[in-house]
């Protein structure tokens, strides 16, 4: 199972990162770079379940 952190930010763009046991919230918002003002909304989303929906 594939776990994605998905990150809507207020310029409208969307960034996502593979959820990986013990890194931080703050670590992937710097692999990402972006800060905490950037973010409008945040999902975690099983990208398995999304490609059988289709």
């Amino acid at each position: 199972m594939a776990i994605y952190q998905e990150y809507t930010l207020r310029d409208g763009t969307i960034k996502s990162i593979k959820v990986v046991k013990g890194r931080s919230i703050r670590e992937e918002m710097k692999l990402l770079g972006i800060s905490e003002r950037d973010i409008l909304s945040i999902q975690l989303l099983d990208k398995d379940l999304l490609h059988k929906s289709k």
